[in-house]
């Protein structure tokens, strides 16, 4: 294939990709480190995107393989489905960047365990989630459940018991919260009392 069709592929299927993500080419350009106008530009292929650093860059953005951008498969490999779950990866990647921190030894280790007490917490959450909004989600009948237990509406129900499900991530978001203003104060007791906090969630979550 002649490099002008083989450069208006790649940049056929890496606009696809994109659009696909629903990703502005304004993000595109930040994750490669270019202007606005030289995405467009690999998109059109109006210049050289058959160069390794640039087709492994779009790859990396785009979560497809160098393969698939090439048209030599038509299997890219995706690990994410759409743009929040590929601004999260990269969220991680850009924290995972911050390390080692420029802190002393106790800012350090707070900063560290708050991180993996917000991220197990997180982790926590998500079945609790998922069987509240499975249960309590939407408008379904619930007979007389509602009035039975004392409540006046299937509304508030509904409100009720979701927010029973979640609560306890609810309650260590607070914790988070309280735990990060008190660290001013009291550094050893906020970082103990952190640390407290994280042996209390599930040991499944730290496997």
């Amino acid at each position: 294939m002649f490099d002008s069709k083989l450069r208006k592929q790649i940049g056929a299927r890496a606009k696809q990709r994109r659009q696909e993500l629903n990703l502005p080419m304004s993000y595109v350009a930040d994750q490669l480190g270019v202007n606005k106008s030289t995405v467009q530009r690999y998109e059109s292929g109006a210049i050289d995107n058959t160069k390794k650093m640039v087709l492994e860059g779009l790859s990396r953005v785009l979560d497809v393989t160098p393969e698939w951008l090439l048209g030599e498969t038509e299997v890219f490999n995706a690990e994410v489905t759409d743009e929040l779950e590929l601004k999260i990866r990269d969220s991680y990647r850009r924290i995972l960047d911050l390390f080692p921190m420029r802190l002393n030894q106790q800012e350090s280790d707070f900063a560290k365990t708050l991180l993996l007490f917000m991220l197990e917490s997180y982790e926590e959450l998500i079945p609790s989630f998922e069987s509240a909004s499975e249960k309590y989600g939407d408008a379904r009948n619930y007979g007389d459940i509602p009035e039975m237990l004392g409540f006046t509406s299937d509304t508030d129900f509904r409100h009720t018991m979701y927010l029973r499900e979640i609560m306890h991530t609810v309650n260590n978001l607070k914790e988070a919260s309280n735990v990060l203003q008190e660290f001013t104060l009291n550094p050893d007791m906020a970082l103990k009392r952190l640390k407290n906090l994280l042996s209390f969630l599930p040991a499944e979550t730290r496997s």
